[in-house]
């Protein structure tokens, strides 16, 4: 006489559930690596650290810029210290012949911010997030310390600085010369 059988057995259903929890782990892993996750996240954080200090040299009526050591993989921001009034009313010349109508020789010193800005900080997924590259301009520059300028109208320097994660997937995060806007670009990935 056969028995008729309904339903899984107790094992039976622990395989399944064991293999769908497999399954979705190793899918979840890849989604958070494969994905461009932390580089996306370190985009918009640099982005919107880039965006403070443009919004800060308004604020304060002093040029900041923002420096990166490519070599250290930090970055810090720092001041300018607007120089001392060179002109003393009371040692002006007597006469025409003894004015300087040279342009004035830029002596601009810049200083570290005293905040936590002013510190040199990583990137927030330095493990897994570098910047590869910094343009200014037509410069290209991936090694030592290069300097972001960010002027009191709100306008900055035009500036692509590209970050790489390990898996070498690219971001882009562009400023734009006299407006002072930040865009985060993704290049189209190669096959």
């Amino acid at each position: 006489m056969s028995r008729r059988r309904d339903g899984f057995t107790l094992l039976e259903l622990m395989i399944v559930i064991f293999l769908i929890v497999l399954i979705t782990g190793v899918f979840v892993g890849s989604i958070g690596t494969g994905f461009g996750v932390h580089i996306r996240n370190s985009a918009r954080s640099l982005a919107a650290e880039l965006e403070y200090v443009s919004q800060r040299a308004v604020t304060t009526g002093h040029t900041q810029r923002f420096v990166m050591d490519l070599d250290h993989q930090v970055f810090r921001v720092e001041m300018q210290v607007p120089p001392p009034d060179e002109v003393d009313p009371n040692n002006l010349p007597t006469h025409a012949e003894g004015l300087s109508l040279a342009p004035p020789i830029d002596q601009h010193q810049f200083v570290p911010v005293d905040t936590s800005l002013g510190q040199w900080r990583a990137l927030d997924d330095a493990d897994e997030v570098t910047i590869r590259e910094v343009r200014l301009g037509t410069e290209k520059r991936s090694e030592g310390v290069v300097a972001v300028g960010f002027s009191i109208d709100g306008s900055t320097d035009p500036a692509e600085i590209w970050l790489r994660d390990s898996t070498g997937f690219d971001v882009r995060v562009r400023l734009v010369a006299f407006t002072g806007e930040i865009h985060i670009e993704e290049p189209p990935r190669e096959p």
